[in-house]
């Protein structure tokens, strides 16, 4: 299998457990887990994926522990890991992605931190909504916009660093904060 068809696995409730990509896959399509409540446990993404389609993960919110995006992955779709509260601890994402798309994290209440990479130049409009559990955030010296709502609900934040080569900040990009 070298990836990962759209819908594959949609609204697959009956899923339950760990859910292990194999290393084979290269592309993980729109869609394809998108609202499988039962998965519980830990998401592995293998090194070889480049991509993850938009609402891939989404609603998965059984998926718990660190959620670890692989060097290898580029592009990360529109709501990809949307509604995965489950996820914990800190999220690093790799320099191989530049950019991280519309509501690609919201939602995902359990993050404690966050790095964002020097490749990414714009963060997407409500990228990070939601993830009350972060705590710092450090914005890179590459990004030069911020969305609307990119950082809306993050209610536990403590410490923000914006650089001045951010020229715009979106509505609401850090309400509710």
């Amino acid at each position: 299998v070298t990836s990962i068809g759209n819908y594959a696995f949609r609204n697959c409730s009956g899923l339950t457990g760990a859910l292990t990509i194999p290393n084979s896959v290269t592309s993980i399509g729109n869609y394809a887990f998108d609202g499988c409540s039962g998965l519980t446990g830990s998401l592995t993404i293998p090194n070889s994926v480049t991509s993850i389609g938009n609402y891939a993960f989404r609603n998965c919110s059984g998926l718990t522990g660190a959620l670890t995006i692989p060097n290898s992955v580029t592009s990360i779709g529109n709501y990809a890991f949307d509604g995965c509260s489950g996820f914990d601890g800190s999220l690093t994402i790799p320099n191989s992605v530049t950019s991280i798309e519309y509501y690609a994290f919201s939602g995902c209440s359990g993050l404690t931190a966050l790095t964002i990479p020097n490749s990414v130049t714009s963060i997407r409009d409500y990228t990070f909504s939601g993830c009350s559990g972060l705590t710092a955030l450090t914005i890179p010296n590459s990004v030069t916009s911020i969305g609307n709502g990119a950082f809306h609900g993050c209610s536990g934040l403590t410490a923000l660093t914006i650089p001045n080569s951010v020229t715009s900040i979106g509505n609401y990009a850090f309400r509710n904060c």
